[in-house]
């Protein structure tokens, strides 16, 4: 049907009339941007420790049924000959495939301790090369991340200058060697952010960082909330945990909420990896809660501007 022209007249004032109304509409609305309109979800991920055994492939497929977007696995030092270990390419390959058919990415490879008495991984000549394998092993199963705990039996003495230059020397070749493997490794220690920064400058790499845990040592240190904007970038992966406890069950020794927002202001955009226990005896209840807590409490910052 043709449109008169007292129609298109009539019609044409109705639209402009509605036009300043949606505008006003509009105005009252949050501003859309590109964070609002496309955010970025937090990664969680879990250790395989946590999930009940170190370097055991079939976590990953708990992982998925969980509903964690990845897995933190660990090498271990079988000496039985029948372990599985993934210092075996099989081993290696088995993970990986196993990672790929259940949709969950390997955030990071945790590395253990050979023998009863566990060797110090920071002054031990021996364990420069089995840190240098598990670069390799990192790279082999698709992960670019490294999880090396120098605390413990390892835990350097700054003060000490022969353990501080023997371990700097030890992590300049490694650092070297993981340049070539685009892996990074993390240091996981019981030092401040401070002393942190002294290594890393010794070192000089971006191929060594620190892996955050600020549950372990916020009994160390003068001010644990002020510890991120002294590291920023140079924390490259996180865990989270609350003791015994669920995220969420309060008096813990960490203000997650309040350090969430020290990680968000220095641009952290890595994983949040669990390292929580069942207190209910149900890991996946458990572990799903604890999902919930950290992606309602944490947020992933916008991308950097070029």
């Amino acid at each position: 049907m043709l449109m008169t022209r007292r129609d298109f007249v009539k019609h044409a004032s109705i639209a402009s009339a509605a036009v300043p109304a949606i505008a006003q509409a509009q105005a009252r609305e949050p501003m859309q941007t590109k964070e609002t309109l496309n955010p970025q979800p937090v990664r969680v991920g879990m250790t395989d420790w946590n999930l009940g055994q170190r370097g055991d492939i079939t976590k990953i497929a708990l992982a998925r049924e969980i509903g964690l977007d990845g897995i933190q696995v660990s090498v271990q030092y079988p000496t039985d000959g029948k372990t599985p270990t993934l210092r075996d390419p099989k081993t290696q390959a088995a993970f990986k495939r196993a990672a790929l058919e259940n949709g969950i990415q390997i955030c990071s490879l945790a590395i253990g301790n050979p023998g009863k008495s566990r060797m110090p991984m920071h002054t031990n000549a021996a364990f420069a090369i089995l840190l240098a394998e598990a670069v390799e092993i990192a790279y082999n199963i698709g992960t670019n991340n490294i999880l090396l705990p120098i605390l413990g039996d390892s835990h350097i003495d700054m003060t000490s200058q022969s353990q501080v230059d023997t371990f700097v020397a030890m992590m300049k070749e490694i650092a070297r060697y993981a340049e070539r493997y685009e892996v990074v490794v993390g240091l996981e220690d019981w030092i401040s952010a401070e002393d942190n920064s002294k290594l890393l400058d010794a070192i000089g790499s971006d191929y060594v960082a620190v892996y955050y845990d600020a549950h372990n040592i916020v009994s160390r240190v003068k001010d644990i909330y002020a510890e991120p904007k002294m590291l920023g970038k140079r924390i490259n992966q996180i865990h989270v945990k609350n003791a015994g406890n669920l995220l969420s069950t309060p008096g813990g020794k960490m203000d997650w909420a309040r350090m969430s927002q020290e990680f968000y202001d220095i641009g952290y955009r890595g994983w949040y990896v669990l390292e929580t226990g069942s207190p209910t005896k149900d890991i996946v209840a458990d572990t799903r809660a604890n999902i919930e807590y950290v992606k309602k409490t944490f947020r992933m910052p916008p991308p950097p501007t070029s």
